[in-house]
Order: structure tokens, then sequence, then C-alpha cells
């Protein structure tokens, strides 16, 4: 299958640092890595071949959603780099399709596990309360495990596998969480224009490979129908003894803007948005560099005001009226003095705490 199966000028290209490999539309030229940010694409032949998804899901966030996340996400950072402002952020923004498979699949077997039925244990409290012992009714939920065992026969339709290494670390920049990032149901059939002026990745994971992933989810959801059929609320040592019958794959592309900004030390650190949400996530960096040259102003403002008044002690004996003046000057010197750290202290704490939660 070669690129003309795409329907459109795309040429294959890698990243030297990470190996993600990319198809890259041919204006884009050489465009930085959107995965890892440390290298250019580099030309390569022998991603031609690459699989023709067979669905894919739109970008559909507004632009007015789009602009209100990005200035919230910026709005907290403290003394921000030259890269890092809004209009810099925007024009840097690309489109970017990252693959991921779902699988169709059937299930024949056997399970066991414990099964968690809640039930009410009514209860009394005596509370003294206004001189007289009053009996206050308490109802209280517990939950009687009981084994369960069955046989289960079911089609699994669009479980989701990752055809990238990064693919959970991605799905959390995406908003990953109790819920899933982006609503798959709205993907449509692909066509070459949808993915016109946006960069695709391109599949790192076979889909043999790829399976151990969409078991694990089939086992989960499996696992959820088994709870519902005893009338459960919850479950725990859940066991299936199955055949899985050979699995229908397709390739699905995901939407994902990537931009990015220069920290102190020149490096690109990336910012991600969901495509369909519009969910804004990235590494927050305060510039030290930034920080540095306020304090170096108020430090230098406080050295131009000691100097001042080492002028003022100088001639006080003939202009008295001056010692009154020094004297609030010494004051706003000495505040000078001990809020000229205060910059570097913020851009550091704020650095450390995001670093730590990163």
């Amino acid at each position: 299958m070669g690129m003309a199966d795409w329907g459109a000028t795309l040429h294959p290209a890698q990243c030297g640092n990470c190996h993600a490999a990319f198809l890259v539309p041919a204006h884009a030229g050489a465009p930085l890595c959107p995965n890892c940010f440390a290298a250019r694409l580099e030309p390569n032949p022998a991603l031609e071949h690459t699989e023709l998804p067979e669905l894919i899901l739109p970008f559909s966030v507004a632009e007015s959603t789009l602009h209100a996340n990005l200035e919230r996400w910026l709005r907290d950072i403290p003394f921000k780099s030259a890269t890092l402002n809004l209009n810099a952020l925007r024009a840097r923004l690309t489109r970017v399709f990252m693959p991921m498979y779902l699988a169709d699949a059937e299930v024949q077997g056997t399970w066991n596990a414990q099964m968690g039925f809640d039930y009410l244990v009514a209860s009394s409290e005596e509370r003294f309360h206004s001189g007289q012992w009053i009996s206050q009714r308490i109802n209280e939920t517990r939950v009687r495990w009981e084994p369960r065992a069955g046989e289960i026969a079911r089609a699994y339709e669009n479980v989701s596998a990752p055809a990238v290494e990064n693919h959970a670390r991605l799905m959390s920049a995406l908003g990953e969480g109790n819920t899933p990032a982006l609503d798959t149901t709205r993907a449509i059939s692909f066509s070459p224009e949808a993915i016109s002026n946006a960069l695709v990745r391109a599949p790192e994971i076979a889909n043999d490979n790829a399976w151990q992933f969409a078991e694990r989810e089939v086992e989960r959801r499996a696992a959820s129908d088994c709870q519902t059929a005893a009338n459960a609320q919850h479950h725990e040592q859940f066991n299936l003894r199955a055949a899985f019958g050979e699995p229908h794959w397709t390739l699905l592309l995901l939407p994902m803007y990537v931009t990015s900004y220069s920290d102190d030390d020149k490096k690109w650190l990336a910012v991600r948005v969901n495509g369909q949400t519009g969910f804004v996530t990235g590494e927050k960096r305060a510039s030290i560099k930034i920080a540095r040259r306020w304090a170096l102003l108020l430090g230098g403002i406080a050295l131009l005001a000691f100097l001042f008044i080492a002028f003022i002690a100088l001639t006080a004996r003939q202009v008295s009226q001056l010692s009154v003046f020094a004297g609030m000057l010494l004051f706003v010197m000495l505040c000078l003095c001990l809020a000229a750290p205060v910059p570097l202290i913020i851009a550091w704490q704020y650095n450390q705490k995001n670093k730590e939660t990163a």
C-alpha cells in the first residue's frame, strides 16, 4: 500500500530522538517532532506502506473554547518566558492524529468470582441532649460476599487497544480518567480530506501485540456483565476461563492539537490539547531567568536608595530637613532588600510544585 492510498501528498518521516514515525504533509518541511520536541522529523522511505485507517475522529472543539482553555491554562504561571504566551502558543499549534485500535471479539467460557450484595442493617444510637437521652435510628449499608460461577458467551465491540508505545500517557494528557478522554462513537469513515494540514502518527504496535491490552478490557467488561447478571453491586477475585474468537481490528485516528514553548535551557516543552473537548495539559514552567531580572531590578533600586541615603548622611549637617526624607528612604530600601529574592523564591517553588505533580 503506497502513500497514494492516503489520497494526500504525504511523506513518511521519523524522529531521530524518540523514533516516533509520522506521515507529514509535503508543505510542512521538517517539523519539530510533536512527540518529544527534541529533534526534527527526517525522511524515512521505509514507512511508505503505512496501514490505512478505517475510521477517523474529526477535530470538533470550537475555536472559542480552544482559545479560552489555553488562556486559562496560562493564567497561573508566574514569570513566563518570551515563548510562553497565548499568541505564540496559537502560532505553533499543530494538528496531529494519533492511531488507536478498536477490536471486536467473541468470548465463550466459564467464570467464577466473589459477588457482593448490599444490605441494610438498622441500629440505634443513644445521645444525651437537653437534659434527656434520645434514641436515634441509624441505617448502615453493609456488603454480603457470596461465591458465584457461570458461563459466558458474548461479543464485545470497539474494545480499545494502543497502537503506539506511549498511548496511556498521551490519553492521560488528553484528559483520560474515570471517563474516556474522547467519544469514539462520533468517529466517521476515513477520508483524505479529514487529514489535510495535519500530521498523522504511524502505528508502532502490531495487532497481535495489541491484543494483550484488548484482552484485559474484554475481561473487565465481562466482569461487569457477570456482576449485573448476578444482581450484585460489587465483585472481586473475578476469574475468567474462556476462548476468544479471532478479533476484527479497526484502525482509528484520534485528534490532538500540539504546541510548545521553550524553557530557560532552550528545551521545548509540549502542550497538548484534546481535539474534541479542548482539554489542555502540559508541564508548566516559570522562567528563573526572568525572575532573576526582577530580583536584580529590585536589588538595583535598593542600591540606588542606599547611595542616596549615604549622600544625605554626608550633607545632613548643612541640610537638616533631608534627614526626615532619608529615614523614609531607609525604610523603602529595607523593604526592597527583603523583596528582592521573592521573585526567585516564587519561581523556584512553582517549578518544584509542578515538577512533583507532572
